[in-house]
């Protein structure tokens, strides 16, 4: 492939040629992540080469997909002509993530569903960029905008588009189908299982779950199931034949459902108090984890992390969402599993396991520890195929939550002095270092993960691991203490006053909340005093200068770092600070999606499969090869 300049820090769009290299870019490697291909490529390509320039230059959907493409097209060029700093890949087409902006925001009086997608697609982009007061904003507006289009209702009962009379294509109404259910998923992770987050409820999901990508692309109608397994639309009436739809779900619905199932976990973690004891055969965390095990089971051939789905996968451009599906799978378990890790996880009533419940503890930290060694093989064997594979705006934050549950099982569960305990901690070890190289990968595409990344080194450095004199006073005597809270004291609350508290008290630091509350300089928090005036509140006002970009003329051309080319990108450098101290032990994991599973005796085909003791397959485990 020959590679020609484009000029990626303009106001300006680029020519016809250069806007068809960006596009490419885009839907090679945007679309496919997570729940963001809701625009059908071949009819957006075939209006964008009917449509004249003048209306191309007034789409905020055209601007947002060339500034993502533009980064990979920065990453590729960096990668094949000439060396480009990460920095400056993240940052290019920067302007023109901030041109979509400003023609959203200029025309909120003008609900489309074009300006929807925009925005679902800036969200996304402030958060790579760390601009997460941004994105909690703008993810207010974007389920403002769906309850106007009213997307989350069927067009019409014509699911098969019959009647030719009736309106919309079978494309469009497909595509407003996987808009809804982008929000929906949007709307789930900033919420993170706290109510008073959460916009979209399940119950106003009146729409069936978007079917596979071969039937978008080649507009056939077809049926799927609705957000309940087993379950289609009701006024499609009895007759439906379940087995003949199910093979018409494809990643995007089981990523969907299992984002259903996590809503709940998260929302249990954070209303312990409430819950039945979890050894209770009847408990909240029984029924969560059927459910957790029903999704696995669920899981077709296709979508089973085996050596030769993820050829298949990466064929088709889909092996960075299939990552994801099974990250966010045994993410999910680390949230669930975190009972028996109250002091790494800050957990509010916390359950007191009695001496004869031990034995059911040992196994939530087993299973928590297997479920980040997991993490950690799925996002290396990724990682394998290039960084552009870990390019999903969620992954910095599970991959660091993967490297603290592994230091915290090694220095505080395991007795360090024990030889099982040592041929553990070498055979994790490689997990560690490829968790901190994939953070490192990840610099390119996410503003977040080099700050995680040395965080992560710090930690292994502090933990002693690898060396003959492990650490085990890294945990603070007090985990339920304020992160960055140093400078803030508590407020008393008088007997008879209601107890007031906001969402930053149960929520992981790295949350969209949590990092946008930091960039809010006048917030209001009431269990704690003078936060108005807390200096971490205060935002940088200017941009990183771009090291390079792609110019015209093939070579590196210096960014502007004047105030109106800067990007607010709240507080990342508070992270170094956090996760440098103590106290960033203290912090929930990351508050995101979804799953992972093969058919048989083995989780991983080249993690040696399920070991013979295994009672329960559906769970995670990471067997480890013997050593002499």
């Amino acid at each position: 492939m020959v590679y020609r300049p484009l000029q990626l820090t303009s106001y300006q769009l680029p020519s016809s040629w250069g806007i068809g290299v960006l596009v490419e870019e885009y839907f090679n490697n945007i679309h496919p992540l997570r729940c963001f291909a809701f625009i059908h490529r071949p009819s957006f390509l075939q209006r964008l080469d009917t449509e004249d320039t003048r209306r191309n230059q007034n789409s905020a959907l055209l601007y947002m997909i060339c500034a993502l493409g533009a980064q990979y097209h920065a990453l590729a060029y960096g990668e094949n002509v000439t060396s480009i700093s990460p920095k400056a890949i993240l940052h290019a087409g920067s302007q023109w993530a901030k041109q979509a902006q400003r023609l959203i925001l200029e025309t909120l009086e003008i609900v489309t569903i074009d300006n929807l997608m925009a925005s679902v697609l800036l969200h996304d982009y402030d958060i790579r960029m760390g601009d997460f007061s941004k994105a909690f904003m703008i993810s207010g507006l974007i389920t403002r905008m769906t309850q106007a289009l009213q997307i989350n209702l069927e067009y019409n009962t014509d699911i098969l588009c019959q009647n030719d009379d009736t309106g919309l294509t079978v494309t469009e109404k497909e595509s407003r189908r996987r808009l809804m259910w982008s929000c929906y998923v949007m709307d789930a992770l900033v919420g993170s299982g706290v109510d008073q987050l959460t916009l979209v409820d399940e119950k106003d999901m009146k729409i069936q779950l978007p079917c596979n990508e071969r039937n978008f692309v080649q507009q056939i109608p077809c049926l799927t199931e609705t957000l309940e397994t087993g379950n289609c639309l009701k006024f499609m009436g009895d007759y439906v034949d379940n087995k003949t739809i199910l093979p018409n779900m494809g990643m995007m619905a089981y990523f969907v459902r299992h984002i259903s199932i996590r809503k709940k976990v998260l929302r249990y973690i954070k209303h312990l108090d409430e819950a039945i004891v979890p050894w209770n055969p009847n408990s909240e965390f029984a029924t969560l984890e059927a459910e957790c095990r029903a999704w696995y089971e669920s899981l077709p051939p296709s979508l089973q992390f085996t050596p030769s789905a993820i050829y298949i996968r990466k064929d088709s451009s889909q092996l960075g969402a299939l990552c994801v599906l099974h990250c966010a799978h045994y993410q999910t378990i680390c949230d669930l599993y975190r009972l028996g890790a109250p002091a790494l996880y800050k957990l509010r009533a916390a359950f007191d396991f009695p001496p004869e419940q031990q034995g059911f503890l040992k196994e939530l930290q087993q299973v928590l520890f297997d479920a980040a060694r997991s993490l950690a093989t799925i996002i290396d064997e990724t990682g394998r195929h290039g960084c552009r594979m870990l390019a999903d705006s969620w992954l910095p934050t599970i991959t660091y939550d993967s490297c603290r549950i592994m230091v915290y099982h090694l220095t505080q569960i395991l007795d360090p002095g024990d030889q099982t305990t040592k041929r553990i901690m070498n055979e994790t070890l490689p997990l560690l270092r490829s968790n901190i190289h994939c953070l490192s990968l990840m610099g390119s595409l996410n503003a977040i993960a080099a700050s995680l990344c040395s965080a992560a080194e710090t930690m292994l450095e502090r933990s002693g691991i690898g060396s003959e004199v492990i650490s085990q006073n890294i945990i603070p005597d007090d985990p339920y203490q304020s992160i960055g809270s140093t400078n803030e004291t508590r407020i008393e609350i008088l007997p008879g006053t209601p107890v007031q508290s906001t969402p930053d008290y149960v929520l992981n630091p790295l949350s969209i909340f949590r990092m946008a509350r930091k960039s809010i300089p006048e917030r209001h928090a009431p269990e704690s005093a003078g936060s108005s005036s807390a200096p971490n509140s205060t935002r940088p006002d200017s941009m990183p200068d771009l090291d390079q970009s792609v110019g015209e003329n093939g070579e590196g051309a210096q960014g502007n770092s004047t105030n109106d080319n800067a990007i607010h990108q709240g507080s990342l450098e508070e992270l170094q600070t956090l996760f440098m101290s103590d106290l960033g032990w203290a912090w929930q994991p990351a508050e995101t999606a979804v799953g992972s599973g093969i058919d048989g005796a083995g989780l991983l085909p080249w993690a040696g499969g399920y070991p013979s003791t295994q009672t329960e397959p559906w769970l995670p485990v990471f067997p480890f090869p013997q050593q002499d």
